[in-house]
């Protein structure tokens, strides 16, 4: 059945332009608006993920806990972002990350297991779902490197050059958890480079 799609897959549809008009209908037809307030969940540990969910408004941060209970982020994401636990889902094993909203957040929820027989049928969807795959992988690759700098310093400037959407959104706290750091490193990294910053325009 053809009907009219909400704003927000409009700005899907330019993201995937492979995806017809007709397959977003049919996606729209398994997916639910959901709003989730600043500090809920939409993964939580130890949960097995069911769902999985492209943000329209609002932030995430993908966590894990260390040895000592601390939480460290390893991915952000922002509007038009996809949320997802492939392996949660696919071993049916409890999710060893949580995602978590930054802010107030609305996405657009869709059942994994009411997804699956779309891929079979529709080859621009399965396009699309190696595509948001391939994504992960190289999110995963950049944090590793970014990881690998040896100072905070050296993490900070690679934000502030490469991913200043992290640096402008997200609080010091989370970027420091990100960087896997301690916030007063940080804070004390950020005050280097913007001295660097004055002292240049000077």
């Amino acid at each position: 059945m053809i009907h009219e799609l909400a704003p927000h897959y409009q700005r899907l549809m330019k993201k995937y332009p492979v995806v017809t008009l007709a397959e977003w209908q049919l996606l729209d037809n398994i997916a639910t608006i959901k709003h989730i307030k600043k500090g809920d969940s939409f993964l939580r540990y130890g949960k097995v993920a069911r769902y999985s969910a492209f943000v329209i408004s609002g932030m995430f941060k993908f966590s894990i806990l260390d040895e000592e209970c601390n939480e460290k982020i390893v991915k952000f994401s922002f509007i038009d972002d996809f949320l997802a636990n492939c392996e949660s889902y696919n071993k049916k094993a409890p999710s060893a990350v949580s995602i978590t909203a930054v802010e107030d957040a609305v996405i657009l929820r869709i059942n994994i297991k009411k997804m699956q027989p779309l891929y079979d049928l529709h080859l621009n969807l399965l396009h699309v779902n190696l595509q948001l795959y391939q994504e992960l992988m190289e999110q995963q690759s950049e944090h590793q490197y970014i990881l690998s700098l040896k100072s905070p310093l050296q993490r900070y400037r690679f934000l502030m050059e490469r991913r200043p959407a992290i640096i402008q959104k997200i609080s010091l706290t989370n970027i420091a958890r990100y960087l896997y750091t301690s916030r007063e490193a940080l804070s004390r990294a950020r005050l280097y480079l913007l001295d660097q910053t004055r002292n240049f325009c000077d």
